[in-house]
C-alpha cells in the first residue's frame, strides 16, 4: 500500500521544499523533520503490516503517519523552535494545513477527515476516550511510529561531541546527573511523563524511557528491542543508584511484553 502513496510522498518532498533555508545550520533542521517523517511513514509500514486491518484503517495511517509533522516546518519558520510548548501545538497545526493545501482532496471525506484528526491527535498527552475506531487505531500506530524514531535520533543528540543542540533538546538545562523528582517517580511507575514538566535533558531521557509503558503494538517493542535504541538511551543515563532502578524497571517492562501472547493493549 505504501508504494500506492507515492503521488504523496512527492507532494510532501515540494512541500518541504517551500521552508528551504539559506543558512545550512537552520537548513539542519528542516532536513531532520524531513528524514524523521520518511522514516515515521516506514515504521508505520511494519506495524501495519503485522495487524489485521481493513484497507481504510491502514491507508488512513499510512497517511497519518506521512503527514504527523507536516506542521513542523511552518512552526520552525515562525518560531525557530520544535518546542510545542514555546511556540504553537504543531499537530493542530498540521492538521490545518492539511486543510487548507487540500492534498486529501482525491480521497473520500471520511478518509480526509480521520488522517486530519490522526495529525491533529498524534502528539496528545492521551488520546481522548470515544474516538472514532479508524482514528484511534490510526493514531495509535503513527504514535508508537513515531516514537521509534525519535529513540535513535535524540540518542544522538545526547551522546555525540560537540555542543548540544537547543533545537533538538528543546533548550532544556544540561545538568550532567539533575533530574525531576516527579519525572524519576513516574517512570519507576510506570505512569506517563509530561513534557510541561521537564527542566534538564536528564529529564527528557527518562521521558523517552517512560515510552516503554506506552508502545501500543508487541511489533513496536520488537523493533525498538532488534534497534537496540533503548539500551542505547538507557547508556545515556547518570551513572547514579536512581537510574539503575530506571534502568532495572524498563528491561523488565520490555521483557513482559516481548514474552506476552497478545499484540495489542487494545
Amino acid at each position: 500500500m505504501q508504494q500506492e502513496l507515492s503521488p504523496y510522498l512527492d507532494w510532501f518532498t515540494q512541500y518541504v521544499a517551500r521552508y528551504a533555508q539559506p543558512d545550512s545550520t537552520e537548513q539542519q533542521y528542516i532536513d531532520l523533520k524531513h528524514d524523521h517523517t520518511l522514516r515515521v511513514f516506514e515504521n508505520a509500514g511494519l506495524i501495519v503490516a503485522t495487524l489485521p486491518l481493513d484497507s481504510v484503517t491502514a491507508r488512513v495511517a499510512l497517511l497519518g503517519a506521512l503527514f504527523h509533522d507536516v506542521g513542523r516546518f511552518e512552526q520552525y519558520r515562525v518560531y525557530k523552535t520544535y518546542s510545542d510548548r514555546n511556540s504553537v501545538n504543531h499537530g493542530l497545526l498540521g492538521c490545518r494545513i492539511l486543510g487548507q493545501e487540500q492534498v486529501l482532496q482525491g480521497e473520500p471525506e471520511s478518509i480526509r477527515k480521520a488522517v486530519r484528526a490522526t495529525v491533529a491527535m498524534h502528539n496528545k498527552f492521551a488520546l481522548p476516550i470515544g474516538l472514532p475506531e479508524v482514528v484511534r487505531v490510526a493514531s495509535n500506530i503513527v504514535r508508537d511510529s513515531d516514537k521509534l524514531d525519535i529513540f535513535p535520533v535524540l540518542v544522538s543528540n545526547f551522546t555525540r561531541d560537540g555542543s548540544k543542540s537547543d533545537v533538538v533538546t528543546l533548550g532544556l538545562e544540561e545538568g550532567k546527573t539533575q533530574y525531576t523528582s516527579v519525572i524519576l517517580h513516574n517512570v519507576l511507575h510506570g505512569k506517563p511523563v509530561k513534557y510541561a514538566d521537564m527542566q534538564y535533558v536528564n529529564d527528557f531521557k527518562l521521558l523517552l524511557a517512560s515510552w516503554v509503558f506506552n508502545l501500543e503494538y508487541r511489533t513496536s517493542m520488537e523493533l525498538l528491542s532488534e534497534r537496540g535504541a533503548m539500551e542505547q538511551l538507557l547508556d545515556t543515563l547518570p551513572a547514579l543508584s536512581e537510574m539503575d532502578e530506571v534502568k532495572r524497571v524498563v528491561r523488565a517492562e520490555m521483557y513482559r511484553v516481548l514474552t506476552s501472547d497478545v499484540e495489542t493493549k487494545g
